[in-house]
């Protein structure tokens, strides 16, 4: 798999993370959620170049799945849009200290429910896949898209800081 374009892009999202997070002051914020904004649209660039190369699409293949992988990346991003806006929320609460129980459960509540409407969006899409794709090429389009999705959450665990205990 072609994971060097995918690195060097999870780089660029870390680094603007990173960045946002120790942003004190509104004009840099918006600088840097502007500068993450880009790097994410590069890495979702790179995904498609990734899934075009990895599954060497037939042109009757590629006819069909196109279209469907286009709605499936916009439930995905809709989904990924919801997880950006918990994530932001919780690094500001963290750095202001706010972090309470009730605030700690809802975190919960919403983490898992991100995670299971990622779940619902694959199921969903699944039936269309197959009949775009032989089911081999469905399988390893899963796969792929499980690896580059654990390289960002392997990149996000990194910048997001875990919820102190007490």
């Amino acid at each position: 798999m072609n994971m060097p374009i995918i690195r060097a892009l999870l780089l660029a999202v870390v680094f603007s993370t990173t960045a946002t997070s120790l942003a004190q002051q509104t004009e840099e914020s918006i600088l840097e959620d502007q500068l993450l904004a880009n790097a994410r649209e590069l890495l979702q660039a790179g995904r498609k170049e990734i899934i075009a190369d990895e599954l060497r699409l037939t042109e009757a293949e590629a006819e069909a799945f196109w279209p469907a992988y286009g709605a499936y990346h916009a439930d995905v991003m809709a989904v990924r849009d919801e997880q950006a806006d918990t994530i932001g929320r919780y690094l500001k609460t963290y750095r202001a200290g706010d972090v309470t129980d009730s605030y700690a459960e809802e975190l919960l509540d919403d983490a898992l429910a991100i995670k299971n409407d990622l779940l619902k969006v694959q199921k969903r899409y699944l039936k269309k896949f197959r009949k775009a794709l032989p089911i081999r090429k469905v399988v390893r389009f899963y796969q792929l898209e499980s690896k580059m999705d654990a390289e960002i959450d392997a990149q996000l665990a990194i910048v997001i800081p875990l919820m102190d205990p007490v």
